[in-house]
C-alpha cells in the first residue's frame, strides 16, 4: 500500500489513499484521538508502582480500567465520551497488556515513557509518509475512535 495524504486546510482533512481504498481523516479528529492515546499512556506510566505490585492479571487489569476511565472523565469535561467504547477501551488494553505489562523489567526492552510516546506520536503524524503498517493502525484506530463519536452524535456512518 502507497499512501499519499492531502490537505484541505478549508476542511481539515487528510486523504489517504491506498491500493484499493480511500480514507478521509478529519484533522481535529486526529489531534483528539492522539491527545486522548497519550493521556492513557501518561495515566499508565505514570502510576505503574512496579511488576512486583502489578504483575497478576486482575491487577494488571484493574491498573488500567482506572487509568482508561480516569481519562475518560476528563475528555467527559469537554462533552467527548470514549467510555462507552469497548471496543476502544478493548484495543489499548490489548495494546498494554502485551506491549507494557509483560514486559517490565525485561532486560534489554524499552519501556521508557519517551518510547511510548514516540510511538503514539508517529501513529497520529498525518502530515508525514508513513510505511503501510503504521497506515493501517491509523486507519484501525481512527474508526474504533470514530465509533463514539458517532455514537454521541447518533450517525451511523463519517464520511
Amino acid at each position: 500500500m502507497s499512501s499519499t495524504a492531502r490537505t484541505n486546510s478549508d476542511v481539515k482533512i487528510v486523504v489517504i489513499v491506498g491500493t484499493s481504498q480511500k480514507y478521509i481523516i478529519v484533522k481535529d479528529r486526529v489531534e483528539i484521538y492522539k491527545d486522548f492515546a497519550l493521556n492513557l499512556l501518561y495515566y499508565i506510566h505514570n502510576y505503574y508502582i512496579d511488576y512486583e505490585s502489578i504483575h497478576e492479571d486482575v491487577d494488571i487489569r484493574n491498573h488500567y480500567i482506572w487509568c482508561f476511565n480516569k481519562v475518560c472523565d476528563e475528555f467527559k469535561k469537554e462533552d467527548i465520551d470514549f467510555s462507552k467504547n469497548e471496543e476502544l477501551r478493548e484495543y489499548f488494553y490489548a495494546y498494554y497488556y502485551h506491549q507494557f505489562y509483560k514486559v517490565m523489567g525485561t532486560k534489554g526492552r524499552d519501556t521508557s515513557l519517551g518510547y511510548y510516546e514516540k510511538f503514539w506520536k508517529n501513529i497520529f503524524e498525518i502530515e508525514k509518509q508513513k510505511n503501510k503498517n503504521i497506515i493501517n493502525i491509523l486507519i484501525e484506530i481512527y474508526n474504533i475512535y470514530d465509533k463514539s463519536i458517532n455514537q454521541e452524535k447518533n450517525i451511523l456512518e463519517i464520511v
